[in-house]
């Protein structure tokens, strides 16, 4: 299968399996960085991040999701207006007593907590997570801290949810970002949305820098670029076998749709005949 656009251009298209497939893994992990960088600048940014470790080596986040409930619980209960996003990743599994097993850890970004009770998310994080039986985590391999001592939430993002070492494993099923329903300041399809527009611009002011443009003109080239992927339409094919790559699998679909328009001018058109006679 291609995806076939108004311009006569034939690609390959994306399969989205962000589990299975390492190139749309580093593609969500960039969108959600930007999704979650543009939340911050909005005026709501964490002030706090967590890390919350396992000695268990899962790939179901099935055995946990009862204790990170019990931490948002015992949060909320201290300061009512948490709200929490969840960066999954694993260790790489190249330490000397690792056996080569990954063990997944929960980067959270803590809003609505004042950065002055940062020990005190410690104690909490700390007492309920390590608490439980299935986690079987040790305290000293927690870890609570202001986002300003990782060098801001950019920079956090970007050296700790963009690593491809930290991917989870073949046969992980869960989502590598999790978030309560208060903590992005919009909703999620329009958070996700903003961050791909973002994306888009960044990418083709990128191109137009690597033409030689500069300044405005940089900027112009790449406002026209969108204009123009706004306006194109895309269409699922499935191209001749013999003809998949190249401009002959485009000549063929281009003969394919003028035959199918054909087809429909002549509907139209027998159709309208059709009423013409029923009218008499």
């Amino acid at each position: 299968m291609r995806l076939y656009s108004s311009n006569g251009e034939l690609v390959r298209g994306r399969c989205r399996s962000t589990n299975l497939c390492d190139y749309c893994a580093r593609l969500a992990a960039v969108e959600n960085s930007e999704l979650l960088a543009l939340d911050a600048l909005a005026g709501n940014a964490p002030a706090i991040w967590a890390v919350l470790t396992t000695s268990r080596a899962e790939l179901s986040p099935a055995p946990f999701y009862e204790a990170r409930r019990k931490v948002l619980k015992a949060l909320r209960r201290r300061w009512p207006a948490v709200e929490l996003a969840a960066l999954v990743e694993f260790t790489t599994g190249y330490g000397e007593r690792s056996a080569g097993r990954r063990r997944p850890h929960w980067n959270l970004l803590i809003k609505g907590v004042p950065a002055g009770d940062v020990g005190l998310v410690r104690d909490v994080v700390v007492r309920v997570w390590c608490a439980r039986a299935e986690v079987a985590a040790a305290p000293a391999a927690q870890h609570v801290g202001l986002i300003g001592d990782a060098g801001g939430l950019l920079r956090y993002i970007a050296l700790h949810f963009q690593k491809t070492s930290q991917a989870p494993p073949q046969g992980w099923r869960g989502h590598r970002l999790l978030k309560t329903r208060g903590y992005l300041s919009t909703s999620t399809p329009e958070a996700r949305a903003e961050a791909r527009r973002s994306l888009r611009h960044k990418r083709e002011l990128w191109r137009a820098i690597e033409r030689g443009l500069t300044g405005e003109a940089a900027e112009a080239a790449a406002d026209e670029a969108l204009a123009t992927a706004a306006a194109t339409s895309w269409e699922l094919v499935c191209p001749a076998r013999a003809t998949l790559d190249g401009d002959d699998a485009a000549a063929v679909l281009i003969r394919r749709r003028a035959r199918a328009q054909a087809r429909d001018r002549a509907a139209i058109e027998a159709a309208g005949l059709a009423e013409v006679v029923a009218g008499v």
